[in-house]
């Protein structure tokens, strides 16, 4: 095995356990591990040697440990662990003793930073009546009681106890004694100021004839720059600000007079600013570096992040421009969207506790950095470097703030960037304004001051455990009956919330561990809910208690969510199977029971969700055999199949469900070509069809003469149903999984970049709400509680609220 190995068997841990259980109180002296740690929320932890304090360090960076006040009661642990890091020539840094409550979990996380780079990680089973599973990367091993195991914590690892006791494990980190000279933590900026300077000793005289020595760099900057400097030098304040200002007014600023300008929405502009171009220009970096420093120099200590990917070479310079002026500052980049793999992470680098300068190369409408402070709002609460109270009473003291300021090196003064500032309290210095350079957005101004918006504001969020960070895609879509929010999650639980507060009414774990889980969305009626999961089952649960009612086991994946038919107290879904040939099929279910009523086999997955047409009583379902169905819904019998083609002939699947035009009799759905089909109802002949620029992968939306399409091409293609033509495209700046709903007069939709949109009927963008994460789920709407809710694609639930138009 590459992430295990057990080191030692039989340990006496008899000796262990009674000096534990003589000090009972010791488990909740410190609460602080399962309180701020999410992944660590079932567990009690005795710390026996802890990182020291040090504020200005993420806590995966603090290299050194010491003794806790606790640790005295326990001898008997420190002498173990110290012995066998002697045994392997180490020393002995974090030691803890944890235990981990009956059936429950420490959910999927890694462990990053220098600290546990330079050391590893042991496991001693003091208690675990059906032993300690645990997995590492794609290996699992389960613990004895008297094992001694090294496991490799850099790799994804969860653990489980599904006995009825608590499982107790020492777990502790040795340092390899090679490593002590460079395990050690620099000397803070803030504590060398608060030290003493040491008073030099008088200089020796110089012999007679020996040149004088030339005074240290400082002083010589100190003068050349002072008012006694030679009339001839350049003042470095004025150079570098001519200097970038020259470049951006020669090679900055692009004129569609010389070549064509296409903005991200796909219209012709007249001029547009490319900062890239000046960056590349290393004198020129340099010198939109010193202009950062010429304002915030004086404002230390701060750490200074970037949104990727135009930030990005600014702040590199500042973090390089910090270490020559002797004041290193720590730096990160926020990303646009989560990473897929390695760590999933939002954020690359690490976080530390003093405040947060941002900085951009333009302010414009606000949306980077409005992104950026949602992210960093997000990761500073779950470090608890934020106080949550504080954020919720709005208390916008500086230094508790996601944010303390930015700087941007143009602001375009636009009226959208000034509501952000004021919105949010947020300070923003500029090295220019983009008047100096004889340009306006103006016209955009006066349209936007035109144009009333909708702001909301997050009430509550829940993130559910062990997200699945690499499948970026449609999951389970949340339900509400109006009291409590249902939805299934990566980590195999599907979970009921109370609507109003967020919290857990209760959960319901599915059979198989793994990492889709439930991707199926909840369906409710009449005090059930009703669900898949790629266990390969069917689950109807009690919607009050999440007792199960019935499962129906027969596939061995569920990805499919269910339509109901109560008139015919019918359920349908599509299955998935492992068997060649035969991967999948359109089932009919009784809601009562489960018992299977009717079943159409298809030649592979059948991942696409079903539609109803209730008074028709028709049902259709589309799959990954290129193909659509339709069904009578009581009997099963074929009405049709339609096979997607695209203008080259090729064939694609169908990924979702489709939606009926009940005016025109016809049926609408997307396809993974990228077209958009509306298909006859009575004969399954295509009607007309829209070509998009990408895959599509969400549900359509009719209502009345209109149909509402998302697409993986950025836009949401709103289309006039009676006319046959593509009415308007509303660009959404990154890729739409989730399908578009109405509420209350007005279309939501989501989208990759972690933005919740509200259109008028005609797709006129009313207003906006940003999220950390892609949203690649449906946004529902409880009249009860008046709040909105949207999941993201890391089975993160938020409820936010409509609070004003601006």
């Amino acid at each position: 095995m590459k992430y295990f190995k057990l080191i030692r068997s039989a340990v006496d841990v008899a000796p262990l356990l009674a000096e534990l259980r003589a000090q009972p109180e010791a488990w909740l002296a410190d609460t602080a591990r399962q309180d701020k740690i999410r992944v660590q929320r079932d567990t009690n932890t005795i710390f026996l040697r802890s990182a020291v304090p040090r504020p200005d360090l993420h806590i995966n960076e603090n290299q050194e440990s010491r003794l806790t006040a606790v640790s005295n009661l326990f001898p008997r642990a420190l002498a173990f662990m110290t012995e066998f890091a002697g045994e392997m020539n180490c020393h002995l840094s974090r030691a803890t003793i944890v235990r981990l409550k009956p059936k429950s979990q420490v959910g999927r996380h890694i462990d990053e930073g220098s600290y546990y780079f330079l050391r590893d990680r042991f496991h001693l089973v003091l208690e675990s009546a059906a032993g300690s599973m645990l997995r590492s990367g794609d290996e699992e091993v389960r613990m004895q009681e008297g094992e001694l195991w090294w496991f490799d914590n850099k790799q994804f690892h969860e653990s489980y106890n599904d006995s009825e006791e608590w499982r107790v494990h020492y777990i502790f980190d040795l340092l390899a004694a090679d490593y002590g000279d460079i395990a050690v933590n620099p000397v803070s900026v803030a504590m060398a100021a608060a030290a003493p300077l040491p008073v030099p000793p008088a200089p020796l005289p110089a012999p007679v004839n020996a040149p004088l020595a030339a005074p240290p760099a400082p002083i010589l900057a100190s003068v050349a720059s002072g008012p006694m400097a030679s009339a001839t030098e350049p003042n470095p304040v004025t150079s570098a600000r001519e200097m970038v200002s020259a470049a951006i007014r020669e090679r900055g600023i692009l004129r569609a007079e010389n070549q064509r300008l296409i903005s991200p929405k796909g219209r012709e502009n007249q001029w547009l600013i490319d900062t890239r171009r000046i960056f590349m220009d290393a004198k020129v970096l340099d010198a939109a570096a010193e202009l950062f420093w010429q304002e915030w120099g004086e404002r230390m200590p701060f750490q200074v992040g970037g949104m990727e990917a135009a930030a990005i070479p600014l702040l590199s310079a500042i973090l390089l421009k910090s270490l020559a002026r002797g004041t290193p500052v720590n730096g990160f980049i926020v990303r646009k969207e989560r990473k897929t793999y390695g760590t999933g992470g939002l954020i690359e680098g690490m976080l530390t506790g003093v405040p947060i300068v941002m900085v951009d190369d333009i302010l414009n409408s606000g949306s980077s950095l409005e992104k950026a402070r949602v992210v960093l709002e997000k990761e500073l609460l779950e470090k608890k470097l934020l106080e949550k109270e504080l954020l919720e009473k709005e208390l916008l003291e500086k230094e508790r703030r996601a944010m303390a300021g930015a700087f941007v090196l143009i602001d375009y003064e636009s009226a959208a960037g000034r509501h952000w500032r004021e919105r949010h309290g947020i300070p923003v210095t500029a090295a220019f304004r983009l008047a100096e350079f004889g340009l306006s957005v103006e016209r955009l101004v006066t349209r936007l001051l035109n144009r009333p918006m909708t702001s909301f504001e997050n009430r509550w969020n829940f993130a559910a455990l062990d997200p699945n960070f690499f499948h970026r895609v449609p999951k389970s879509f949340p339900a509400t009956d109006g009291k409590r929010v249902y939805f299934g999650s990566d980590g195999g639980q599907f979970w009921c919330l109370d609507a109003a507060s967020g919290t857990p009414a209760w959960s319901f774990r599915v059979n198989a561990a793994g990492h889709k889980n439930i991707w199926s969305s909840p369906a409710l009626h009449d005090g059930r809910v009703y669900f898949g999961s790629y266990d390969g089952n069917v689950y109807c649960l009690n919607a009050e208690s999440g007792e199960e009612v019935w499962r129906y086991g027969g596939a061995d994946w569920v990805g499919s969510s269910p339509a109901l038919a109560s008139g015919l107290g019918l359920l349908f879904i599509g299955l998935e199977f492992a068997v060649e040939g035969k991967r999948g099929s359109i089932v009919a279910l009784r809601m009562e029971n489960g018992d299977k009523v009717w079943e159409h086999r298809t030649r592979r997955y059948t991942h696409a969700s079903p539609a109803y047409w209730r008074e028709r009583q028709l049902v259709a379902c589309g799959s990954n055999d290129n193909e659509m169905f339709l069904f009578d819904a009581a009997t099963g019998t074929l009405r049709w199949r339609f096979e997607t083609r695209s203008a080259r002939g090729e064939k694609a699947s169908i990924r979702h469900a489709p939606a009926f035009d009940t005016k025109r009799s016809h049926l609408v759905t997307g396809c993974a070509n990228g077209r958009i089909y509306i298909i006859d109802v009575e004969t399954g002949q295509e009607v007309w069809w829209v070509q998009t620029d990408n895959t599509i992968y969400t549900v359509p939306l009719v209502v009345e003469d209109r149909a509402y399409v998302g697409s993986t091409d950025k836009h949401l293609y709103v289309l006039d149903l009676e006319r046959r033509v593509v009415e308007k495209k509303v660009f959404a700046g990154a890729q739409i999984f989730g399908p578009p709903r109405l509420i209350e007069g007005r279309i939501y939709f989501g989208a990759c970049n972690g933005m919740v949109y509200e259109t008028a009927l005609d797709g006129e963008i009313t207003g906006s709400h940003q999220l950390p994460d892609a949203v690649t789920n449906s946004v529902i709407y409880s009249a009860e509680t008046g709040d909105f809710y949207a999941l993201t694609y890391v089975n993160e639930l938020f409820a936010f609220r409509r609070v004003e138009r601006v």
